[in-house]
Parts: C-alpha cells; structure tokens; sequence
C-alpha cells in the first residue's frame, strides 16, 4: 500500500504563469548562491576557511530587510516610497547595508584566525549562531515584539509590473535592482580572481603563504581583505534570496544555504567559473518546490506531490556532491593554517 501511494501517476500542468515562476526563482537563487560560493573562494584561496558563510547570509539578509522594514513602516508613508524608484532606491540602500555589514562581520573571523591563531572552523561555525542572535535582539529591541519574523513584501505593490502577459508578471513581480546589483557584483568578483594581480596574490596566501611573503606580499593584510570581500559577497547574496522571496515574512535563519554554497565551492574546486556554472545547478533544483507542487497533480497524495521532496533536492545533491567529489578537490594547500612570519 505504501508503494501504491509512493509510486501514484502524476501529471505536470505547467501554465506560462508557472515558468515565469521558475525562471525569476532560478535566477534569484543562482545569483545569491553565486555570490556566496564566490564568498567562501575569496575568504579559502586567501587562507582562511569560513564556515561563517551560512552567518553572513543570514545577517546580510537581515540588516538589509530591517533598512527596507524601517522605511516601509514610516506612518505617514512619503510619496515617494509609493512610486517604483523610490522602492528600488530603498533596496538598493538596503543592499549597501547588507554588503557593509556583511564586511564587518567577516572581522570576528579575521581577528581570531590572524591575531589570537584560533581553530576557524570552530569559530566559523559559532559565528553562524551568533549571527541569527544578534539579528533576533536587534529587532526585537526594535519592535519591542519577541518575534523571529521580518516582512519582505514591503514594496511589493510598487515591484509589481503593470501588464496583463502572465509569464513576465511572474517573472518580474518582487525582482528588484539587488538581483542587477548582484550579477554586477559576480562579474566584477570574477574578473578580480581570475584577471587581476591582486587575485593572484590572494591565491599565492591560501598555497603557499611563506613563498608570498618572501616577495613582498602582506599575508596578514590579504587574509583580512579576501574573508571581507568573501562575506559581502555572501551578505549580498542572502539579502537577494531572501529581499525578493515572495514569502510575506521571512524568519531569520539562511535555511541552510550557506552550507549549501560550499558544497558549491567544493563541486567548482575554487575557480570561478566552475563555481558560476555549478551554481547555476544548485539554483535549478532549488527553484523546483516554490513551483511544482503548485502544478504536479495526482489521484492521491504521494511523493512527488510533497514540497519537501524538492526543497530536499539541492540539500541531496550537496551531500552526493561531498561524498563522491570531496576527496578529487584540491582546495588551496595553506587554507585553515595561521601564518607565523617567524617560521618561514
């Protein structure tokens, strides 16, 4: 009976509607998955690993949804937060926060690892719960409400497009200037490691630290720079997923993407384009549960027509991905190893 409801026919009635749907999560979910495995390729090829990338998601997302929750609360409302460039301006705002913040926060890693020689992968992982914590008190301080939910719609009404085609409703209702803001950020990311003599030099931190050193290069001031410049990208990223989740409410907590993105940064081997393309992958079947269960039908429930069988699609593919492509990556040899200036 069991394998009766499991195994039931299914049919996939998919509207236009529906793909305008999957198209605008598929490039929301690939451009901050992007950025947050860019995030931990800038932080690792420096020599730092930073497991805090599911904390800077989180944070990033958070400060930049409180920008967008304080100026669409005003009362009165300005007029021209009602018109579509005063939204987008706040966004952007918002996503400047995210990016700021997102910096900052990456110093707790930096300070511990380059000053006090401390185990970052213990640090990174208190950092992810000591993110969600600080985003609980500020807000809860600033609503005087003990409550873990922030609103993301707040401007969804002026990011609405006024147009009867239901593909490009779909597509483009709560997309806002962040995802442009983000494919800038990914070009300008991928250009600095690949193209660059500073992403050289950061490359040089994370392989071989003791030989940079002994050409002139700043191993400590690079294995501050390349974890800020990884954790606003990170930063970033979560307040693109979740700034134009159309969700309502978002509760603070990243849902276990930044884990997610370094199994991205593992499948890529920490290169660039790698990382582009393997994001792209996660991106589409992560897409899948915010449409299929809305057009998969079937006689009876079963598998397929549960949400959770496809927001567990990408979190399945991170685990085949460690276990089958963990042992074949070659991660930069120095990562995880604090540099003492005295022992070269």
């Amino acid at each position: 009976m069991i394998q009766t409801m499991i195994f039931q026919p299914v049919t996939l009635a998919m509207q236009a509607g529906d793909w305008g749907n999957l198209l605008f999560y598929f490039l929301v979910y690939s451009v901050g998955f992007v950025l947050g495995a860019f995030g931990g390729m800038y932080s690792e090829c420096s020599g730092i690993i930073n497991i805090a990338l599911e904390g800077s998601m989180v944070i990033g997302a958070f400060f930049g949804l409180f920008i967008d929750f304080i100026f669409g609360t005003m009362d009165p409302m300005p007029a021209f937060l009602t018109t579509r460039g005063g939204a987008e301006l706040v966004i952007f705002l918002g996503a400047l926060v995210a990016i700021v913040t997102g910096v900052l926060f990456s110093f707790l890693l930096t300070f511990v690892s380059n000053k006090l020689k401390a185990d970052q992968t213990i640090v990174g992982t208190a950092m992810n719960t000591l993110a969600t914590a600080i985003c609980s008190i500020v807000f809860t301080y600033y609503t005087q409400k003990d409550s873990l939910e922030v609103r993301n719609n707040l401007f969804v009404t002026e990011l609405t497009p006024d147009t009867d085609n239901v593909f490009f409703k779909q597509l483009a209702s709560n997309m806002n200037c962040s995802l442009v803001l983000g494919i800038i950020v990914i070009a300008l990311l991928w250009f600095i490691m690949d193209r660059t003599r500073f992403g050289l030099r950061l490359r040089a931190c994370g392989e071989n630290p003791a030989a940079a050193d002994s050409v002139g290069i700043n191993v400590t001031r690079m294995r501050y720079i390349g974890p800020a410049i990884g954790s606003a990208a990170a930063a970033l990223g979560g307040y693109i997923i979740f700034s134009c989740a159309r969700t309502n409410v978002w509760t603070i907590t990243a849902l276990g993407y930044g884990f997610l993105v370094l199994a991205i940064e593992i499948l890529g081997n920490w290169h660039a384009t790698s990382i582009f393309f393997a994001s792209l992958l996660f991106g589409f079947f992560t897409s899948f549960s915010n449409v299929f269960t809305a057009t998969i039908t079937s006689t009876s429930p079963n598998v397929f027509t549960i949400r959770s069988t496809y927001a567990m699609l990408p979190y399945l593919l991170a685990f085949l991905i460690l276990l089958f492509f963990s042992k074949r990556s070659h991660a930069p040899k120095s990562e995880g190893i604090p540099y003492d200036k005295s022992s070269r």
